[in-house]
This record gives structure tokens, sequence and C-alpha cells, in this order.
């Protein structure tokens, strides 16, 4: 028994692999250890592209057997709608006002407690397998990891499929020798995240009559209006928005199939009964949808915004939720499923029969947009110049936040004004004690693959040089 802790650690080594520096504590003697924690993350990934969620076509089997088994939330929203920021909300628990996140310094700063760290300091073998060179090491993010494999960092992983079919294996090794300790083993697949090139056969899944329909779409340099010629070249021949539309499909139903494979070895592992095992997105993804197409974060609206959110937790009977849930309550709900005492300062609640569930929740980016909404409705300001222009949207009468009702519901819109400008009022003052942490901080730029990985995802121009 002495190496069995070991055995799934080496497992997940590879040409990506970061091991973080110091010790994994030893756990502490228990005759009851507190339960796993398996997290898979899924990019940019719409709630309303499962079939749990009503979606007709059949992309998500796996995740809607496994939502029928979990406590699943019909209005689940990230807090930032990019996956550099929504990751840092995710693992701290916490706003860019105070974890210190910023269009300037997108990374996860040292300085903040995460929630592989908390658990580490717990006793818990901490591990990661992840694709997406935004959440590289060297950006921050295997903080309180013990163990850090980055996929795209491997020379044999040469496609998004093969990292994603890596990230499996690696998982299913984990799982196949569990450590002695109770561990955290967090798994991000990058699908379906644009360019939509899905493997057989989810490629030609979804080509069915509704692919050939949708606007001929435009090729355009950025993402609005049309399509982004990188993505174009992606696909050539093809230019209506019913085939990017049917192929973002067929790389979500790719990660539900690699998602299914990890739930069926945690099954067979024999330690399923005592993990609790959660599944969301980062953010979600604009089809078209206000002009903006096959991307994310540059507005607050709904497509970009609203995840799956499934929690499974060993005991409690699965349910269907309508109350809010946000990617802030990610980190206090697993420590409250684990029993850990939550680190000081989180924005967030535990999502197990809260006391009092969420009123409404906020919401920014990248472009200094914010956003407060409920069930019905969204409050969306932007900025235009010295100025911020408020605008209000019904979602229940008017899903695709088309038209302003802020002057039939005047009241409606006073109210919610003022709250989200007390709100950012209230970030905008923790931000003056976080910047003092972030000074002196630099950004060291990144590896030649991550910089090629980078590119190939749109986070960085074509032209961009990489070291």
């Amino acid at each position: 028994m002495r190496g069995r802790g070991l055995l799934p650690v080496l497992l997940l080594l590879g040409g990506g692999c970061h091991k973080a520096p110091g010790p994994s504590p030893s756990p502490p003697p228990s005759l009851s250890p507190r339960p796993n924690v398996l997290l898979i993350t899924i990019d940019t990934l719409r709630a309303d592209h499962l079939g749990f969620f009503g979606y007709t076509r059949a992309t998500s089997p796996a995740l809607d057997r496994f939502g029928s088994t979990a406590l699943a939330f019909d209005n689940a929203f990230t807090y930032w709608p990019k996956t550099r920021g929504s990751m840092v909300v995710l693992l701290t628990g916490t706003t860019p006002s105070t974890n210190g996140y910023s269009r300037s310094h997108p990374v996860l700063f040292p300085f903040n407690t995460t929630l592989a760290s908390v658990l580490a300091k717990s006793g818990y073998t901490t591990a990661a397998i992840v694709d997406n060179s935004n959440i590289a090491a060297a950006n921050g993010y295997s903080l309180g990891f013990g163990t850090y494999r980055q996929t795209w960092l491997e020379e044999g992983l040469k496609t998004e499929a093969a990292r994603g079919e890596a990230i499996t294996e690696g998982a299913r090794g984990f799982l196949s020798h569990p450590p002695a300790s109770p561990f955290f083993l967090w798994l991000h697949y990058v699908n379906p995240h644009a360019p939509y090139t899905p493997p057989p056969p989810f490629d030609k899944g979804f080509l069915d009559k509704e692919a050939e329909g949708g606007p001929v779409l435009p090729v355009v340099s950025d993402f609005h209006r049309g399509i982004h010629k990188e993505w174009a070249e992606a696909a050539p021949g093809h230019r209506n928005l019913g085939y990017f539309v049917a192929e973002y499909d067929g790389e979500i139903a790719t990660s539900d199939h690699e998602v299914g494979e990890v739930l069926d070895a945690l099954r067979a592992s024999g330690v399923e009964d005592r993990t609790v095992v959660v599944v969301l997105s980062d953010h979600g993804e604009s089809l078209g949808e206000h002009d903006y197409y096959f991307d994310h974060g540059e507005d607050v609206f709904r497509p970009c915004l609203r995840i799956p959110f499934f929690l499974r937790v060993p005991g409690l009977s699965p349910t269907r939720r309508t109350d809010l849930a946000s990617t802030l309550d990610l980190v206090p709900t697993i420590l409250d499923a684990v029993k850990v005492s939550f680190p000081p300062g989180l924005a967030g609640r535990s999502l197990l029969e809260p006391p009092e569930p969420h009123r409404h929740l906020f919401a920014q980016n990248d472009r200094d947009l914010a956003a407060g909404f409920d069930e019905r409705f969204a409050l969306v300001m932007t900025p235009e110049g010295t100025r911020e222009r408020y605008a209000l949207y019904d979602t229940v009468k008017d899903p695709g936040e088309i038209t302003d009702v802020g002057s039939l519901h005047p009241e409606e819109f006073r109210v919610r004004r003022r709250e989200l400008e007390e709100y950012l009022d209230r970030r905008e003052r923790e931000w003056s004690q976080t910047l003092r942490l972030t000074e002196g901080q630099k950004l060291a730029p990144p590896e030649a693959r991550s910089c090629e990985e980078m590119k190939a995802l749109g986070y960085l121009p074509a032209s961009q040089k990489c070291r």
C-alpha cells in the first residue's frame, strides 16, 4: 500500500505535465475519509444545446443521463464569459475585483486561495488533465494541484480530438488505481470551442436538412456580421449558418462521448459512491445572436452566459432546480459537500439546500460590460465613451434580448439600475485594495506550443510571433 498513492499521479505524467512545487500534504487519519471530487468542465458549452434542457438533436446522451442522477440547475450562469476569467472565478470562488484578474493581467495570481489548494491542505491528492492553453500552468492555473497535465504541450497530441481522448485515458488510468487519500481530479475538455471540426463520426452526425439552412455568411476579419476568416478556412465550401451550428453540435457530441467514458470508468472504479461529481461549462457561445458569430465574451447576453451545471453528491437525491446558480457558487458548494471549511472572501454560496436562493446574479466581461439578471429580467450596461447605456430585457417574452423594455417597466428599470450600479461600486472599491497585490507582477510570454494553440483558438492573431 505504500506506493499506491503514487500510481495515479504517475499515470497522469506526460510531455505537458507540470509538477507543483513542494510536497503534497499527507492525509489526516480518519475512520471516515472525506468524499473524492471529480470536476469536469467543458469549454464553450451552451445549456440550450443539450437534450436535457430540451434540444431536439441527440448531442448529449451521456450528459442527459448524468443530469437525471444529479442536482441539475436550469438557470445556471457564468460570471465571466471568457475562459481565462471564468476559470479564475471557478477555481477561486471570487470576483476579479478580489482575485486580480483583468484584461491587462489575465492570469490567476499566486496570492489567491484556490479550490485545489484548500483541498490539498485538507489531505486531498490533487491532479488535473486539461486542454486549452489559456489555462496554462504559466498563467497560474495549476495553483494547488500536485500534478497538472497540459495536453496541448505533448508532441504526440496534434488535434483536439487526440487531446480529448488523452484526457479520458488519463482519467481512466487515475480512476483504475485511485489513491488511498481522497482525491480531487479536474478534467477540462476544450470542445466545442471553435473552430468547429469534430472528428468522425460526429463530423457528419448532424448534417440534416436543418444544417443546409440559415443565412449564407460573409467571411470577415472578426466575429461580427459573418464568419471569422480562420473558421471559414477550417470549413472549405461551407458558409451557411446551419452547417456551423451542426458542427458545433458535433463537437458537443464529441465531448459528451468522452465524458461518458469517464463516468463509466468512475462507475467501474469502486469509488463512485464516495465521489462528488460536478459537470459544468466555463461559458456559452454566440451562434449568430446579436450578429455575433461563433465566439464568446464580447457581450453579456444569455447565449454566452447560460451554462449547464450538474452536481451529484453521494446520498443526495437527484433534483431539478429552477433557482439561480453561478460559477461563483462552485467552490463553496464543493467544500460544503466534502465538509471542508470555506476560505474567507468567497463571493458565492453553497447550492446544497441554500437557506436563501440568489435573488439575482451579476456578470461582467473583459470589455467592461456588466449585467444584472434573474429568471425574467436582464439589465445590461454598455460603456459608451464617458457614459454608460442601460437596457432592460424581458427574457421570458423576449428570449433573444432584442427589445429594450425599460420605458415599459420604469420602476423595474430604476431599481435594477440602482442595484447594478451599487454592485459595480462595491467591486470598484475592492479593486483599490487588490491592485496593491498585483503590483510588480510580470507576465511571461506563452511557450511556443501554447502560443500556436492560442492562435488556433482565435485568442491571438495569426500574425502573432511565437517564441
